[in-house]
């Protein structure tokens, strides 16, 4: 013990000990920081993906009401000859019913829609007050209903006829909260517009959604065993929640909760991209929202332990993995310790650029001794970390069917695009692409071939736009980011794009014939975010698939 390599042998083992548990340490913290970053990122994205799954759902229920709304005034026939011509009132009638019910098959999500004159006018015309189709699930096929009978109702009875007072006062088309329709015996939410002729007030147009729907469909996102999603107001209030009761309020259960009642109800619907933490039941809790197109937040709440589970994992591996670092040392240490000083001290430096956060370090070439063991097993530590993390932005910006970039990726592209527009150099358009008789193939041949369908179109439109990324925004939405050459030839390219699209029509399967809508649009200086280009290009793909189905 007393003689010189004793001692540097005790010394080294203390210095190696030390370093191993300080760097495993450092380490751990930097990689528990990226794994907290990145479980709480996945959280949002998911919050996010489904709010924009919904939103898709609403933004197309209350563009498919403007539309309608604006249809139905322009085409009423003057209010005089609407009220004293029958036979022009039963044409309009007709005309309106064909359009809406046109409209409505083409609309996502609808439950029931419906156009209704004002009473004082409906009794003036002979009962011919408007029209209201109504359906139970979404593969159900819409039946005509009986009219309501307004007059009969107190204006105030939101259960019976709430959807026809409430746009007429309000005087603009809006989204009403979620109510019990009387009705139709069913939970809904609505998006209304009132009609007017010649500045007179004659009527309402809506679209409802089954509310249950909604439930359902987000009562299914469990990105983790204990996690839960919930729909509530900008101040709080609940609409649904897996474990308190409708019209109760988030803070009544959880006073921590008022900053995320406040962040929703001052933040204009956007709130902040942030995680809350908040205990019930005894338990710790995370939470996350996003805005609705109707104004309601969609939540998504985990328990803390099952959120911190990965890197509660990670600590065990490094702490096992320093121990068994430790002892490989020791031995090497009393066998060689001459020899492992130099190799040794490059791998303490590398491991220090590794706590760092630079996970591309070189390490020491490794020998046939103990020490290249050592180093070989630093090596796939690291890159079992790189795989690690690059997993996690795989699965959060990748669609796992197609494997082009998913909704995600393209959000995060938005701020890039958002900062060149604020620049004033951005230069850009989108492609959007909407594939046609996906449905048609899944009923008939059965999902895979659907899938097949969907991977096709894929391969045509990455193959024609290759220059381009791809994004897929839609369960059949497909999104292309046109910059550069791509963008200066994009005429050249739709017309390619054209042609294969036509000689895959002379393929004998269904599923190999691909049939996609398209809509163009190009960035304007007018624009303030990419949704205004989006918005148009999403227009004009709409007017392509109606001219596809009418020349199909």
């Amino acid at each position: 013990m007393n003689s010189i390599r004793n001692k540097f042998t005790v010394l080294n083992l203390f210095i190696i000990f030390l370093c191993t548990f300080i760097m495993g340490g450092i380490g751990f913290w930097f990689t528990a920081q990226s794994q907290e970053a990145s479980s709480e990122e996945i959280l949002q994205l998911t919050c996010k993906q489904e709010a924009g799954y919904l939103n898709q759902e609403f933004y197309s229920i209350q563009h498919s009401v403007e539309i309608f709304a604006e249809q139905a005034s322009d085409r009423m026939p003057d209010l005089e000859e609407f009220q004293t011509d029958t036979e022009a009132r039963r044409v309009y009638m007709r005309e309106m019913e064909k359009l809406f019910a046109d409209i409505a098959r083409h609309t996502m999500g609808v439950g029931c829609y419906y156009l209704r004159i004002a009473p004082e006018m409906a009794e003036e015309i002979s009962g011919d007050g408007g029209f209201f189709y109504t359906k139970t699930k979404r593969v159900d096929t819409f039946l005509k209903e009986p009219l309501t009978k307004i007059l009969q109702f107190d204006p105030s009875d939101i259960e019976h006829v709430g959807w026809y007072y409430t746009p007429k006062n309000a005087g603009k088309p809006m989204w009403m909260e979620p109510y019990y329709n009387k009705n139709i015996d069913m939970d809904m939410i609505s998006y209304v517009a009132p009609l007017y002729k010649q500045g007179r007030f004659v009527g309402v147009v809506g679209m409802d959604v089954d509310f249950s729907i909604i439930v359902n469909d987000i009562s299914v996102v469990i990105p983790y065993k204990t996690s839960y999603t919930a729909l509530v107001s900008r101040d709080g209030k609940i609409y649904y929640h897996p474990v308190y009761n409708p019209g109760s309020s988030m803070v009544d259960y959880s006073p921590e909760l008022k900053e995320l009642v406040d962040d929703m109800k001052y933040g204009e619907g956007k709130g902040r991209q942030r995680t809350y933490s908040y205990t019930h039941l005894n338990k710790k809790k995370e939470l996350v929202f996003s805005p609705l197109q109707n104004n309601m937040m969609l939540l998504l709440s985990v328990e803390e332990n099952e959120l911190n589970a990965p890197q509660n994992r990670l600590l065990r591996t490094i702490m096992i993995s320093a121990l068994v670092i430790v002892a490989i040392a020791a031995l090497i240490n009393l066998l060689v310790s001459r020899r492992i000083t130099k190799p040794l001290k490059q791998l303490t430096e590398a491991a220090d650029q590794i706590a760092a956060g630079n996970l591309d370090v070189e390490l020491p070439k490794p020998g046939n001794d103990e020490v290249g063991v050592l180093i070989r097993s630093f090596g796939i530590t690291v890159n079992n970390l790189k795989d690690y993390i690059s997993g996690i932005k795989t699965k959060a910006y990748s669609d796992p069917l197609t494997h082009v970039k998913n909704k995600n990726a393209y959000e995060l592209e938005k701020e890039r695009l958002q900062r060149e527009m604020r620049m004033g150099i951005a230069k850009f358009g989108l492609l959007m692409l909407d594939v046609n008789y996906l449905k048609k193939i899944n009923d008939t041949y059965g999902h895979d071939y659907g899938d097949t369908y969907l991977l096709g179109c894929s391969r045509m439109i990455c193959k024609v736009f290759k220059h381009s990324p791809v994004y897929r925004i839609g369960g059949d939405e497909f999104l292309v980011l046109l910059e550069n050459s791509d963008y200066d030839e994009v005429d050249a390219l739709i017309a390619e794009f054209n042609r294969e699209a036509e000689a895959s029509l002379q393929e004998n399967e269904s599923w190999k014939q691909v049939s996609v809508a398209k809509g163009l649009g190009i960035y304007e200086p007018a624009d303030i975010t990419p949704d205004d280009v989006l918005r148009r290009a999403d227009h004009a793909m709409y007017e392509d698939k109606k001219r596809m189905k009418i020349t199909r």
